[in-house]
């Protein structure tokens, strides 16, 4: 048996939960996990095992996984290798991203034996906007560990068996949370029906340096090296271009970071599912 960790993670956040879940595990049962990053890199023509186990992990965005992931992994057959997804969201809610994830990695062959879902710093974030800031923290990480040794004793006791992913369930959101949330989206879709604005990540000139760390941190190559420009076709708003530019040069001025930094600041745990 073989244990695989495949993470997408343009900011770090999917990668450091998953890096806490292989841990668990490894220690538990005294053997590595191999850990793949498909952040920059799409999986070509793996092959698993029927005793192997993958645990996969991405970031939540709009309530799905990102089609991006999907094309990453698309060289990868499980021939009923298990598999546990992992959803990692900005702390709003993670709807039908572990399902979503879940159904794709069955389709490529995998039998589903876990679902979890895992809060992690919202890519809008920033220090006027914050939203889940600095998560996953110290809690988090426990919490990544004591899910690995989960994972880890059910596959001691040959019981990491085929699950319902569609049996993990949110924690409710404040109804007052809610109805704003859903008021401001209702507002934002009828506004871009009329006037319809993309939204980018911008640079601020007069502070870039032309380092070259936002474009090297793109996952898509949506940044123009000369330029800066972005091209709205790749840029899946991920921010990390954001998130790495040492200068703070960099800066997405999406209308939905006020909204989901002001009505999600009640904390929310992992959940998961074995």
């Amino acid at each position: 048996m073989s244990i695989y960790s495949f993470s997408f993670s343009p900011t770090g956040t999917s990668a450091k939960i998953l890096r806490g879940i292989s841990a668990g595990i490894s220690e538990k049962l005294n053997t590595d996990v191999i850990f793949s990053d498909l952040t920059f890199n799409s999986v070509k023509d793996i092959a698993l095992n029927s005793d192997d186990v993958i645990i996969a992990a991405a970031p939540v965005y709009g309530g799905k996984i990102a089609p991006i992931v999907k094309q990453r992994l698309d060289g990868i057959t499980g021939n009923n290798a298990r598999c546990i997804v992992v959803a990692v969201f900005g702390n709003r809610a993670f709807e039908n991203a572990a399902v979503d994830f879940a159904t794709y990695m069955h389709e490529c062959g995998f039998v589903i034996c876990g679902a979890a879902a895992f809060v992690g710093e919202h890519s809008y974030s920033t220090a006027d906007t914050p939203i889940a800031a600095g998560r996953p923290d110290r809690q988090d990480m426990a919490d990544a560990r004591a899910f690995g040794e989960e994972i880890a004793s059910r596959i001691m006791g040959d019981e990491l068996c085929e699950i319902n992913p569609s049996s993990l369930t949110d924690e409710p959101m404040p109804a007052e949370s809610l109805a704003n949330f859903r008021n401001f989206v209702i507002g934002y879709q009828q506004q871009q029906a009329t006037n319809p604005i993309t939204y980018l990540p911008e640079v601020d000139s007069s502070l870039c340096d032309e380092c070259g760390s936002c474009y090297n941190a793109c996952p898509t190559g949506a940044i123009t090296p000369e330029t800066h420009d972005v091209d709205s076709a790749k840029c899946i708003k991920c921010c990390a271009c954001v998130k790495i530019c040492p200068q703070g040069a960099r800066l997405f001025p999406t209308p939905f970071a006020p909204v989901l930094s002001e009505n999600f600041k009640l904390r929310k745990s992992p959940k998961w599912l074995l």
